[in-house]
């Protein structure tokens, strides 16, 4: 986390065009002609194809456009709202160009439309979202830890497991892991404006948090072991807390309104969904652990909306601009989420 906090300045944030069959490149021109409009002197650069975002792009847009540009080349044609192997490759070459260059220092900072998993998977890419392939492309024989961060106005997450089958996230919980987790999670504090260490959450996996073992032994064999050497280690977690409360609990516009700060989650949908009830519009997801700022949209591709020019770029603008400010540190997350 120590290289997140490193103030960088002089480069610009790299934007992905994501799927061409989705929503990814209209919210990435929306995000990039609101943003020249209203913070003139941030430097974005987009990344995909040059063509493609050019005939989308507004006649006299296009030659500002095409300074911000960074090609990566034809893969189309791109079936408006389809998915197939050509949008996979396009928005999977978007993003390790823009990837190469924040770890190359070309860029400071990564903000990604949405990429959708089942193009991944149908152009022979083997991860199975941006947060696994982000580790996997900053170091190949390596991978970083990394977890998923999602903070709205109200709410903030961190997911212990990402992209898994239901059934294999609960069979791969460990004790280990999860603390693993609860360490990269204190590490976000400063990113939340918060001055003592994060008060964390954890989701129980069962109902009641197992009511004492009646419905489930995986609190007492596998969470509270976690949360026991987390505390030793002089984290301020707490739990495990039965999973149908505790996101009331740690929601609020301010530390004062809450009584936690971050609710560690066990699995995608046990945290997604808060979230999303939560403002989906102004969330942003944010990839823990990398040696970068990487900041995303809290949505998928929306292939039922696309080519219509009626997607929300919304999410897109608050992660570019986290991920503006956070690449300088120059102010907290908290002061970002604000509702449009």
């Amino acid at each position: 986390m120590t290289s997140h906090l490193q103030q960088k300045t002089g480069h610009s944030i790299a934007i992905t065009m994501g799927d061409p069959g989705g929503i990814g490149p209209e919210i990435a021109l929306k995000a990039w002609r609101q943003l020249q409009d209203s913070h003139p002197a941030l430097e974005l650069s987009l990344y995909g194809d040059r063509g493609h975002l050019l005939d989308l792009a507004q006649p006299a847009e296009r030659s500002r456009l095409d300074r911000a540009l960074h090609d990566t080349g034809a893969y189309g044609p791109y079936p408006i709202g389809q998915v197939n192997q050509e949008t996979g490759q396009a928005s999977m070459a978007a993003l390790v160009m823009a990837t190469n260059d924040c770890l190359a220092g070309k860029a400071r900072a990564l903000a990604t439309a949405p990429i959708h998993k089942t193009a991944w998977s149908l152009a022979g890419y083997p991860w199975p979202g941006h947060t696994e392939c982000l580790a996997s492309l900053t170091n190949p024989s390596n991978p970083p830890a990394v977890r998923m961060m999602l903070a709205t106005p109200l709410l903030r997450v961190v997911l212990d497991s990402i992209h898994l089958p239901l059934a294999k996230a609960i069979a791969d919980l460990s004790s280990d892991h999860l603390l693993q987790t609860l360490q990269i999670a204190h590490q976000a504090g400063p990113w939340l404006g918060l001055t003592q260490p994060p008060r964390l959450a954890v989701a129980a996996l069962n109902p009641h948090a197992s009511e004492n073992g009646r419905f489930g032994d995986e609190e007492e064999k596998i969470l509270r072991p976690a949360i026991e050497q987390a505390q030793s280690q002089g984290l301020n977690v707490s739990g495990p807390w039965p999973a149908d409360t505790v996101f009331m609990k740690a929601l609020g516009a301010s530390p004062a309104q809450r009584q936690f700060d971050l609710v560690v989650c066990l699995y995608h949908d046990q945290g997604l969904i808060p979230i999303k009830l939560n403002g989906i519009d102004e969330g942003v997801n944010i990839t823990l652990g990398l040696p970068f700022v990487r900041t995303s949209v809290d949505h998928g591709t929306a292939c039922d909306i696309a080519g219509q020019n009626r997607a929300s770029a919304h999410s897109l603008v608050a992660a570019i601009l986290a991920a503006d400010q956070l690449s300088r540190c120059v102010s907290p997350l908290a002061d970002l989420l604000q509702p449009f």
